[in-house]
Protein backbone atom coordinates (compact mmCIF):
# COMPACT_ATOMS: atom_id res chain seq x y z
CA UNK A 1 0.00 0.00 0.00
CA UNK A 2 1.23 3.75 -0.65
CA UNK A 3 1.64 6.31 2.06
CA UNK A 4 -2.43 7.99 0.72
CA UNK A 5 -3.94 3.90 2.02
CA UNK A 6 -3.87 3.17 5.49
CA UNK A 7 -2.32 1.21 6.22
CA UNK A 8 -4.71 -1.45 8.17
CA UNK A 9 -6.56 -3.63 5.93
CA UNK A 10 -10.03 -4.20 7.72
CA UNK A 11 -10.81 -7.74 8.17
CA UNK A 12 -14.42 -7.44 7.12
CA UNK A 13 -16.05 -8.93 3.75
CA UNK A 14 -18.13 -6.45 1.95
CA UNK A 15 -21.51 -8.57 1.72
CA UNK A 16 -22.94 -6.21 -1.01
CA UNK A 17 -20.11 -5.30 -3.06
CA UNK A 18 -18.78 -7.24 -6.11
CA UNK A 19 -14.77 -7.15 -7.10
CA UNK A 20 -14.99 -5.35 -10.53
CA UNK A 21 -12.79 -7.57 -12.37
CA UNK A 22 -13.54 -11.00 -11.29
CA UNK A 23 -17.03 -10.49 -9.71
CA UNK A 24 -16.12 -12.36 -6.58
CA UNK A 25 -18.15 -11.22 -3.09
CA UNK A 26 -14.44 -11.74 -1.18
CA UNK A 27 -14.05 -8.13 -1.18
CA UNK A 28 -12.55 -6.06 2.19
CA UNK A 29 -11.72 -2.33 2.48
CA UNK A 30 -8.17 -1.16 2.58
CA UNK A 31 -7.83 2.20 3.74
CA UNK A 32 -9.05 5.59 2.73
CA UNK A 33 -7.62 7.91 0.03
CA UNK A 34 -7.92 11.34 0.90
CA UNK A 35 -7.42 14.26 -1.91
CA UNK A 36 -8.24 18.12 -1.58
CA UNK A 37 -12.03 18.15 -1.16
CA UNK A 38 -13.25 14.23 -1.01
CA UNK A 39 -11.68 11.14 0.79
CA UNK A 40 -12.41 7.45 -1.56
CA UNK A 41 -12.55 4.27 0.19
CA UNK A 42 -10.12 1.87 -1.18
CA UNK A 43 -11.24 -2.15 -1.12
CA UNK A 44 -8.99 -5.64 -1.77
CA UNK A 45 -10.44 -8.27 -3.69
CA UNK A 46 -8.67 -11.63 -1.61
CA UNK A 47 -9.47 -13.55 -4.47
CA UNK A 48 -7.80 -11.72 -7.73
CA UNK A 49 -5.68 -9.44 -5.52
CA UNK A 50 -6.60 -6.04 -7.14
CA UNK A 51 -7.53 -2.96 -5.62
CA UNK A 52 -10.51 -0.81 -6.62
CA UNK A 53 -12.77 2.03 -5.35
CA UNK A 54 -16.65 1.90 -5.22
CA UNK A 55 -16.62 5.42 -6.78
CA UNK A 56 -18.73 5.75 -9.99
CA UNK A 57 -17.28 8.45 -10.96
CA UNK A 58 -13.65 8.43 -11.95
CA UNK A 59 -10.88 10.77 -12.00
CA UNK A 60 -12.87 13.92 -10.57
CA UNK A 61 -11.71 16.36 -7.80
CA UNK A 62 -15.18 16.87 -6.66
CA UNK A 63 -17.14 14.17 -4.61
CA UNK A 64 -19.51 11.96 -6.73
CA UNK A 65 -23.05 13.49 -4.87
CA UNK A 66 -21.48 17.18 -5.99
CA UNK A 67 -21.60 15.97 -8.93
CA UNK A 68 -24.78 14.42 -9.56
CA UNK A 69 -26.28 17.34 -7.44
CA UNK A 70 -25.31 19.86 -10.32
CA UNK A 71 -26.51 17.55 -12.87
CA UNK A 72 -29.75 17.49 -11.18
CA UNK A 73 -30.03 20.82 -10.45
CA UNK A 74 -29.60 21.84 -13.89
CA UNK A 75 -31.97 19.22 -15.77
CA UNK A 76 -34.75 20.69 -13.39
CA UNK A 77 -34.01 24.34 -15.07
CA UNK A 78 -31.67 25.94 -13.15
CA UNK A 79 -28.56 27.89 -14.96
CA UNK A 80 -25.57 27.26 -14.90
CA UNK A 81 -25.17 30.31 -12.29
CA UNK A 82 -28.62 29.45 -10.23
CA UNK A 83 -26.78 25.68 -10.01
CA UNK A 84 -23.36 27.31 -8.69
CA UNK A 85 -25.29 29.18 -6.36
CA UNK A 86 -27.39 26.42 -4.97
CA UNK A 87 -24.34 23.85 -4.74
CA UNK A 88 -22.35 26.29 -2.32
CA UNK A 89 -25.11 27.05 -0.46
CA UNK A 90 -26.12 23.54 -0.01
CA UNK A 91 -22.77 21.75 0.44
CA UNK A 92 -20.26 24.45 0.93
CA UNK A 93 -18.18 23.56 -2.48
CA UNK A 94 -17.91 26.69 -5.07
CA UNK A 95 -17.36 24.46 -8.31
CA UNK A 96 -17.22 27.16 -11.25
CA UNK A 97 -19.67 27.47 -14.15
CA UNK A 98 -16.89 25.90 -16.62
CA UNK A 99 -16.22 22.79 -13.91
CA UNK A 100 -20.18 22.11 -13.96
CA UNK A 101 -20.63 22.60 -17.63
CA UNK A 102 -18.08 20.03 -18.10
CA UNK A 103 -19.64 17.60 -15.90
CA UNK A 104 -22.55 17.63 -18.11
CA UNK A 105 -21.33 16.76 -21.12
CA UNK A 106 -18.83 14.45 -19.74
CA UNK A 107 -22.33 12.29 -17.70
CA UNK A 108 -24.76 13.04 -20.60
CA UNK A 109 -25.00 9.71 -22.03
CA UNK A 110 -25.82 8.57 -18.91
CA UNK A 111 -27.68 11.49 -17.60
CA UNK A 112 -29.67 11.78 -21.15
CA UNK A 113 -32.10 14.75 -19.84
CA UNK A 114 -29.23 17.32 -20.19
CA UNK A 115 -29.40 17.03 -24.12
CA UNK A 116 -33.56 17.45 -24.32
CA UNK A 117 -33.37 19.97 -21.25
CA UNK A 118 -30.83 22.43 -23.34
CA UNK A 119 -34.14 23.29 -25.96
CA UNK A 120 -36.62 24.26 -23.52
CA UNK A 121 -36.83 26.92 -20.83
CA UNK A 122 -38.23 24.99 -17.87
CA UNK A 123 -39.30 26.26 -14.46
CA UNK A 124 -37.67 24.56 -11.20
CA UNK A 125 -40.34 25.07 -9.13
CA UNK A 126 -43.13 23.33 -11.52
CA UNK A 127 -41.69 20.99 -13.82
CA UNK A 128 -41.82 18.52 -11.13
CA UNK A 129 -45.71 17.70 -9.91
CA UNK A 130 -45.51 16.10 -6.69
CA UNK A 131 -48.22 14.74 -4.23
CA UNK A 132 -48.31 12.69 -1.40
CA UNK A 133 -50.76 9.91 -1.28
CA UNK A 134 -51.64 8.84 2.22
CA UNK A 135 -52.36 4.87 1.52
CA UNK A 136 -51.49 1.68 3.49
CA UNK A 137 -48.29 3.75 3.71
CA UNK A 138 -47.15 7.11 2.24
CA UNK A 139 -46.80 6.88 -1.80
CA UNK A 140 -44.79 10.47 -3.55
CA UNK A 141 -46.56 10.15 -6.66
CA UNK A 142 -44.05 12.49 -9.29
CA UNK A 143 -44.51 13.32 -12.49
CA UNK A 144 -42.19 15.46 -14.85
CA UNK A 145 -44.52 17.73 -16.80
CA UNK A 146 -42.48 18.16 -20.05
CA UNK A 147 -41.62 14.86 -20.90
CA UNK A 148 -45.00 13.77 -19.96
CA UNK A 149 -46.28 15.94 -22.36
CA UNK A 150 -43.76 14.60 -25.31
CA UNK A 151 -44.91 10.94 -24.94
CA UNK A 152 -48.38 12.23 -25.01
CA UNK A 153 -47.93 12.75 -28.67
CA UNK A 154 -47.83 9.09 -28.87
CA UNK A 155 -50.00 7.99 -26.27
CA UNK A 156 -52.54 10.55 -24.79
CA UNK A 157 -54.26 8.19 -22.82
CA UNK A 158 -51.45 7.96 -20.51
CA UNK A 159 -50.86 11.55 -19.55
CA UNK A 160 -55.19 11.45 -18.56
CA UNK A 161 -54.60 8.23 -16.26
CA UNK A 162 -51.31 9.77 -15.07
CA UNK A 163 -52.93 13.67 -14.06
CA UNK A 164 -56.60 11.97 -13.19
CA UNK A 165 -55.05 9.93 -10.41
CA UNK A 166 -52.56 13.16 -9.66
CA UNK A 167 -55.78 15.38 -9.43
CA UNK A 168 -58.36 12.81 -8.27
CA UNK A 169 -56.76 9.74 -7.29
CA UNK A 170 -59.60 7.23 -5.49
CA UNK A 171 -58.14 7.13 -2.52
CA UNK A 172 -60.35 4.66 -0.70
CA UNK A 173 -59.16 1.79 -2.84
CA UNK A 174 -56.07 1.96 -1.45
CA UNK A 175 -56.75 2.23 2.14
CA UNK A 176 -58.60 -1.05 2.14
CA UNK A 177 -57.32 -4.68 2.86
CA UNK A 178 -57.52 -5.51 -0.92
CA UNK A 179 -54.92 -7.73 -2.70
CA UNK A 180 -51.74 -6.10 -3.70
CA UNK A 181 -49.83 -6.43 -6.97
CA UNK A 182 -46.39 -7.24 -4.92
CA UNK A 183 -48.16 -10.37 -3.29
CA UNK A 184 -50.61 -12.09 -5.93
CA UNK A 185 -49.04 -15.34 -6.96
CA UNK A 186 -50.27 -15.52 -10.77
CA UNK A 187 -48.90 -18.77 -13.56
CA UNK A 188 -46.91 -16.72 -15.65
CA UNK A 189 -43.64 -17.61 -17.18
CA UNK A 190 -42.37 -14.92 -20.05
CA UNK A 191 -39.39 -15.47 -21.81
CA UNK A 192 -36.76 -12.96 -19.69
CA UNK A 193 -33.72 -11.56 -21.24
CA UNK A 194 -30.97 -9.69 -19.48
CA UNK A 195 -29.55 -6.43 -21.28
CA UNK A 196 -27.57 -3.82 -20.58
CA UNK A 197 -29.36 -0.76 -19.95
CA UNK A 198 -28.90 3.18 -19.23
CA UNK A 199 -30.96 2.09 -15.55
CA UNK A 200 -28.18 0.51 -14.18
CA UNK A 201 -25.41 3.19 -14.28
CA UNK A 202 -28.80 5.80 -13.22
CA UNK A 203 -28.65 3.05 -10.25
CA UNK A 204 -25.31 3.25 -9.19
CA UNK A 205 -25.15 6.89 -9.68
CA UNK A 206 -28.39 7.70 -7.56
CA UNK A 207 -27.08 4.71 -4.73
CA UNK A 208 -24.36 7.42 -4.00
CA UNK A 209 -26.59 9.93 -2.98
CA UNK A 210 -28.25 7.40 -0.29
CA UNK A 211 -27.28 8.02 2.65
CA UNK A 212 -29.42 5.09 4.21
CA UNK A 213 -31.01 1.84 3.06
CA UNK A 214 -34.43 3.43 3.64
CA UNK A 215 -33.46 6.49 1.27
CA UNK A 216 -32.00 4.42 -1.79
CA UNK A 217 -35.71 3.54 -3.55
CA UNK A 218 -36.49 7.28 -3.56
CA UNK A 219 -32.92 8.62 -4.56
CA UNK A 220 -33.01 5.71 -7.57
CA UNK A 221 -37.08 7.34 -8.55
CA UNK A 222 -35.97 10.82 -8.08
CA UNK A 223 -32.76 10.95 -10.43
CA UNK A 224 -34.09 8.71 -13.12
CA UNK A 225 -37.07 11.61 -13.13
CA UNK A 226 -34.64 14.41 -12.80
CA UNK A 227 -31.64 13.07 -15.41
CA UNK A 228 -33.10 10.31 -17.85
CA UNK A 229 -35.10 11.77 -20.71
CA UNK A 230 -37.69 8.16 -20.64
CA UNK A 231 -38.80 8.67 -17.12
CA UNK A 232 -42.12 10.18 -17.28
CA UNK A 233 -43.66 8.88 -13.68
CA UNK A 234 -42.92 7.41 -9.98
CA UNK A 235 -45.18 6.03 -7.78
CA UNK A 236 -48.12 5.87 -10.19
CA UNK A 237 -51.23 3.71 -8.63
CA UNK A 238 -52.96 1.32 -10.21
CA UNK A 239 -55.74 -0.19 -9.50
CA UNK A 240 -58.04 -3.81 -11.58
CA UNK A 241 -61.42 -4.78 -10.75
CA UNK A 242 -62.50 -8.16 -11.04
CA UNK A 243 -64.79 -7.97 -13.62
CA UNK A 244 -62.43 -6.25 -16.17
CA UNK A 245 -60.45 -9.22 -16.34
CA UNK A 246 -61.97 -11.90 -18.73
CA UNK A 247 -62.77 -15.95 -18.15
CA UNK A 248 -60.24 -16.18 -20.45
CA UNK A 249 -57.30 -13.60 -19.29
CA UNK A 250 -58.12 -15.50 -15.32
CA UNK A 251 -57.04 -18.89 -16.73
CA UNK A 252 -54.42 -17.68 -19.05
CA UNK A 253 -53.04 -15.82 -16.19
CA UNK A 254 -54.16 -18.01 -13.19
CA UNK A 255 -55.74 -15.13 -11.79
CA UNK A 256 -58.02 -15.55 -9.34
CA UNK A 257 -59.89 -12.15 -8.08
CA UNK A 258 -62.16 -11.39 -6.04
CA UNK A 259 -61.70 -8.03 -5.05
CA UNK A 260 -59.89 -4.78 -6.84
CA UNK A 261 -56.24 -5.15 -6.81
CA UNK A 262 -53.55 -2.26 -5.99
CA UNK A 263 -50.32 -1.35 -6.57
CA UNK A 264 -47.87 1.43 -7.15
CA UNK A 265 -45.50 1.61 -10.54
CA UNK A 266 -42.31 1.82 -9.31
CA UNK A 267 -40.64 3.49 -12.46
CA UNK A 268 -42.72 4.66 -15.54
CA UNK A 269 -40.97 5.36 -19.00
CA UNK A 270 -41.69 6.07 -22.36
CA UNK A 271 -38.50 4.50 -24.58
CA UNK A 272 -38.90 3.55 -28.57
CA UNK A 273 -42.98 4.38 -28.93
CA UNK A 274 -43.29 1.34 -26.12
CA UNK A 275 -44.37 2.04 -22.39
CA UNK A 276 -41.90 0.76 -20.13
CA UNK A 277 -42.84 -0.76 -16.35
CA UNK A 278 -39.97 -0.63 -13.96
CA UNK A 279 -39.45 -2.17 -10.51
CA UNK A 280 -36.15 -1.38 -8.72
CA UNK A 281 -35.72 -3.95 -6.56
CA UNK A 282 -32.01 -4.01 -4.34
CA UNK A 283 -31.52 -7.16 -5.40
CA UNK A 284 -32.74 -7.95 -8.40
CA UNK A 285 -31.31 -11.64 -9.05
CA UNK A 286 -32.79 -12.69 -6.44
CA UNK A 287 -36.76 -11.11 -6.82
CA UNK A 288 -36.97 -13.21 -10.06
CA UNK A 289 -40.49 -15.02 -10.11
CA UNK A 290 -42.13 -12.40 -7.69
CA UNK A 291 -40.81 -9.22 -9.62
CA UNK A 292 -42.22 -10.93 -12.69
CA UNK A 293 -45.50 -11.64 -11.66
CA UNK A 294 -45.56 -7.98 -9.89
CA UNK A 295 -44.47 -5.70 -12.81
CA UNK A 296 -46.53 -8.02 -14.99
CA UNK A 297 -49.57 -6.85 -13.04
CA UNK A 298 -48.87 -3.43 -13.38
CA UNK A 299 -49.08 -3.73 -16.76
CA UNK A 300 -52.35 -5.52 -16.85
CA UNK A 301 -53.64 -3.22 -15.00
CA UNK A 302 -52.49 -0.07 -16.79
CA UNK A 303 -53.66 -1.26 -19.57
CA UNK A 304 -57.19 -1.65 -17.93
CA UNK A 305 -56.69 1.97 -16.64
CA UNK A 306 -55.94 3.59 -20.17
CA UNK A 307 -56.98 1.50 -22.67
CA UNK A 308 -53.58 1.04 -24.61
CA UNK A 309 -52.94 -2.59 -25.98
CA UNK A 310 -50.29 -4.58 -23.86
CA UNK A 311 -48.44 -5.30 -26.97
CA UNK A 312 -47.18 -1.80 -26.13
CA UNK A 313 -46.00 -2.47 -23.16
CA UNK A 314 -42.38 -3.12 -21.94
CA UNK A 315 -42.04 -5.03 -18.30
CA UNK A 316 -39.01 -4.58 -16.51
CA UNK A 317 -36.76 -4.83 -13.09
CA UNK A 318 -33.77 -3.84 -12.08
CA UNK A 319 -30.62 -3.24 -9.45
CA UNK A 320 -27.27 -1.28 -9.94
CA UNK A 321 -25.85 -4.42 -11.42
CA UNK A 322 -28.56 -6.28 -13.60
CA UNK A 323 -31.77 -5.43 -15.91
CA UNK A 324 -34.40 -8.39 -16.58
CA UNK A 325 -36.85 -7.24 -19.32
CA UNK A 326 -39.70 -9.13 -20.81
CA UNK A 327 -43.01 -8.81 -23.44
CA UNK A 328 -46.05 -9.05 -21.05
CA UNK A 329 -47.76 -10.53 -24.04
CA UNK A 330 -47.98 -14.24 -23.19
Amino acid sequence: MTDAISKKVIKEVMPNLKCPSCNSGYVVKAGVRYSKRKSNQRYLCKDCNRYFSSQPLKRTSYPPHIILNAISLYNLGHTLEETRALIRKQFKMDPREPTIHTWLERYKKICTFVNLRRKYTLDPQTIIKSKKLYHTQIYNLKYHDLKLNLAAKKFPELRRYIKEMFDGCPHELFRKESPRCSCLKIDIRPRRSTKYNNALKLTEYALTLAKTNKERHKRVQDFMLFSDSATIAVELPIYLHPNELTKRQQNAYGIDLSDTLTGHIDILQVRFNQIHVLDYKPDAKKSDRKAVEQVFLYALALTKRTNIPLENFICAYFDERNYYQFNPVV
